[in-house]
């Protein structure tokens, strides 16, 4: 039977079922995180954007709680960034995620786990307890290294620590305290399940290439993974003629599906998901949004694609939220987009007035 080949809209409509954004769904942000798998926390907000964007009547105040429950976590995790996670997915996949030896140091330098054992060793005793990774630079300043970033940075990416909770806004304090997690959350990251990691991410991401998952993941020499899968596997093709995989029983909406307008937050996971972004991003657009120092702003995706930029700016008595557009609006859109505007303000800036920009 020839495989089915899937347009840019349809592989568009799959992100978008599985990102939980073709309509808000009736779940709790832990539960939504376990289906979405991982959601970018480089700042501490985005991930209550991003599950606002997903959530029928969701509450800030219920993922704090989460966080302080310590069901939801913040931790290094796919390519040594900060993401917001279940306790349960991050013990069960940190694992995965280091399952090589050899290591690239920031500015280039080689070298293995076991020569940077000493390091390790000194973090292990430090971070035993929640403690700021400036005052582990000061350790291994007394200990007598140079390069104290740069070991830190091996540290934070070779051991499982998560960020500790605190009373701020957003559930984390800015830079924050880091603890290993057998400490935190009672129990040790698993053995590692690179196969269950693919599976996963196909859940939350599908269809995609081996390059596609090995960008998200950071994991190198990753085709094999896809055998292991079997039966639970099938393969599509792009317009290109590209093979993709998925799994057989994940949703796949035809391109025709409505897709209401969303604001999405900087980094958000719909748009990390692969390395070729067109069934997010249409190329004509992606210069506008291009960063020179990695930043990803937050977008407006409007019939499932992003169609500009946004911020959201409280002063004084008044929420602001200033929409760029890429593209002149339908009235249909402008209005809808207005709608999600309002309620974004609301939700987070609850003591302001909701005022609405179009750059």
């Amino acid at each position: 039977m020839a495989e089915e080949i899937l347009s840019a809209r349809d592989l568009n409509r799959a992100l978008l079922a599985r990102q939980m954004l073709l309509a808000r769904e009736a779940a709790a942000p832990v539960e939504a995180l376990g289906r979405l798998l991982a959601i970018q926390a480089q700042l501490p907000r985005t991930p209550f954007i991003g599950l606002w964007a997903r959530l029928a009547g969701f509450k800030p105040e219920t993922l704090r709680q989460a966080i302080a429950d310590r069901q939801v976590v913040r931790a290094t995790a796919m390519r040594g960034t900060l993401y917001l996670m279940t306790a349960a997915a991050f013990l069960a996949l940190r694992g995965s995620l280091r399952t090589d030896e050899a290591m690239t140091l920031p500015g280039g330098a080689k070298t293995t786990v076991a020569e940077l054992e000493p390091v390790l060793a000194l973090a292990r005793a430090h971070f035993a307890e929640p403690r700021a990774f400036e005052s582990f630079r000061e350790v291994l300043e007394k200990a007598g290294y140079s390069d104290v970033r740069v070991m830190a940075y091996a540290a934070r990416q070779l051991l499982p620590l998560v960020q500790a909770a605190s009373d701020a806004a957003y559930g984390f304090a800015p830079g924050g305290e880091f603890v290993l997690t057998q400490a935190y959350l009672g129990q040790a990251v698993g053995e590692p399940a690179p196969a269950e990691l693919l599976r996963r991410y196909l859940a939350a991401w599908g269809p995609a290439t081996p390059a596609d998952f090995s960008g998200w993941s950071g994991l190198k020499g990753v085709a094999a993974l896809f055998g292991e899968l079997g039966d639970d596997l099938i393969t599509v093709r792009d317009e290109r003629g590209k093979t993709l995989y998925d799994l057989k029983d994940a949703p796949r909406p035809g391109g025709d599906t409505p897709a209401p307008p969303r604001f999405v937050p900087d980094f958000d996971a719909v748009t990390q998901g692969h390395q070729d972004r067109a069934r997010i991003l249409p190329a004509e657009h992606a210069p506008r949004i291009a960063s020179k120092n990695l930043q990803v702003p937050p977008m407006l995706l409007v019939d499932g694609f992003v169609a500009g930029t946004w911020r959201l700016e409280a002063k004084r008595r008044t929420a602001t939220v200033t929409v760029t557009a890429f593209e002149t609006l339908s009235d249909k859109d402008r209005k809808a987009v207005e709608a999600e505007a309002v309620d974004m303000a609301r939700t987070f800036e609850p003591q302001a007035e909701p005022v609405v920009v179009f750059a």
